[in-house]
């Protein structure tokens, strides 16, 4: 199975500071902004906070075409790539809890051949809500 990559215009918006501060908004992504210290960290700071916003959204909206979005002042377009699939194995990471089950339930299970694992896993995202 292959990555997930994705691609959207972002809105540079330089604040002229002693910090090179540059504000990053995607327009077709309303939740996703950033900011960045030099134009080196700003790309790099988009492109993790495209990715953290959206490795687990499944209807992401059309790109919208760089050339018909409205800029102010001194703003620039730059087209931003992530890689949703490294950013969701990178904040999957695993703990171990040991837990206590009635015997007889766990016997059941393991005849049944289920994972232990996948099902707590699974049983607390419905119960969470997630």
């Amino acid at each position: 199975m292959s990555d997930k990559l994705i691609a959207y215009p972002a809105i540079f918006r330089p604040l002229h500071n002693e910090h090179d501060t540059y504000i990053i908004k995607f327009p077709d992504l309303p939740n996703t902004f950033t900011e960045g210290y030099g134009l080196n960290d700003a790309y790099v700071m988009a492109s993790d906070v495209l990715a953290e916003m959206n490795y687990d959204n499944k209807e992401l909206p059309e790109p919208s075409t760089p050339n018909t979005i409205a800029l102010d002042d001194d703003e620039f377009i730059v087209v931003i790539t992530a890689n949703l699939s490294a950013k969701k194995r990178e904040l999957q990471k695993f703990v171990r809890k040991n837990v206590t089950v009635p015997a007889d339930l766990a016997q059941r299970a393991q005849a049944q051949g289920l994972n232990f694992s996948q099902t707590l896993s699974e049983a607390l995202e419905e119960k969470l809500g997630v």
